[in-house]
């Protein structure tokens, strides 16, 4: 039989059936190997299978739609006008996959979003830093915003939208926000070295009735630690010298002279100054590191990441 009267027979064949079911995603593949290979042995290599295997793809196929793709011309496959047609649609899917699979690797990686991260100034000393480090290791092109912020500006991150992790010496209280402690950190005394304390092993909270000592509002979380500390003394403590809101304005300040200073641990820097020395306090005082995270908000892969990062760095 001639290669016209095969065709002939198989568009006869077809005539008669009416079958006709959608392409299965194999026989996408097996088409899109064909036409891009411009032969079944080429498509065989290109998807590791047999020739044999390709055609009985190939003729399930066509016997579904019940039309020819491919011309039979001696040893060569000839795209019909529908296959051409066809495979104009089938490059564009092929097109998305390819965008599809570049996200999802960097779904994986972390770099398809930014990560919002917001936390108290004196957790930017090393806690955070060590954290973000951490997650570069995991996630090298994981993008991250990172501010610092008062613990009375937390809700109004989350709520527009700004904050995705928030880490903080508080818990935020609203309904829509959850949060757990992840730790308790140490409360420790910066003293100047000039300052009468400093050759003390340690501060109690009766010292401050005779020594210059720097402040915190009473309803900021290291403020509340600061008069609860006072409190366990029935000395009645001098005036501050000054109030601050920060730690970190409250170390710069000791480095000046201008007191001693509670302060939490992880907001010391990595390399303390030599006009400061650090000494514990009596009654030993600690406050909490509290993670806040939005219901609004699914956490990202590199969100999951950082937090496990700061369990690891707090445990």
């Amino acid at each position: 039989m001639t290669n016209v009267d095969m065709n002939a027979a198989w568009a006869s064949n077809i005539e008669t059936q009416t079958d006709a079911r959608p392409l299965s995603l194999r026989q996408i593949e097996v088409f899109h190997a064909i036409m891009q290979a411009g032969s079944i042995s080429g498509a065989g290599r290109s998807l590791h299978v047999s020739q044999p295997a390709i055609s009985r793809v190939l003729a399930l196929a066509e016997y579904r739609l019940g039309y020819q793709l491919f011309e039979r011309s001696k040893n060569r496959l000839l795209p019909t006008p529908e296959a051409r047609r066809l495979y104009a649609e089938v490059q564009s899917l092929y097109t998305a996959i390819g965008r599809l699979n570049a996200l999802a690797l960097q779904l994986g990686s972390g770099s398809a979003s930014t990560l919002n991260i917001i936390s108290s100034a004196s957790l930017s000393q090393r806690l955070i830093p060590q954290g973000l480090t951490q997650l570069r290791l995991s996630s090298p092109r994981a993008r991250v915003d990172y501010r610092t912020t008062s613990f009375d500006e937390i809700v109004a991150y989350f709520l527009s939208g700004q904050a995705d992790v928030a880490v903080s010496l508080a818990d935020p209280v609203h309904p829509l926000l959850q949060s757990r402690k992840l730790a308790d950190s140490e409360i420790v005394c910066a003293v100047p070295t000039t300052h009468a304390l400093a050759k003390q092993t340690e501060v109690k909270a009766a010292d401050f009735a005779s020594h210059p000592w720097i402040s915190y509002p009473e309803d900021a979380p290291l403020g509340k630690v600061l008069y609860q500390f006072l409190s366990s003394s029935a000395t009645k403590p001098t005036r501050p010298a000054l109030t601050v809101r920060s730690p970190l304005a409250a170390y710069a300040l000791a480095q000046q002279g201008f007191g001693a200073a509670l302060m939490e641990r992880w907001a010391l820097p990595s390399v303390l100054d030599p006009t400061v020395v650090i000494k514990p306090v009596s009654p030993a005082q600690s406050i909490g590191i509290w993670l806040t995270v939005c219901e609004l908000n699914s956490l990202s892969l590199a969100g999951k990441r950082f937090i496990t990062s700061l369990e690891q760095l707090l445990s």
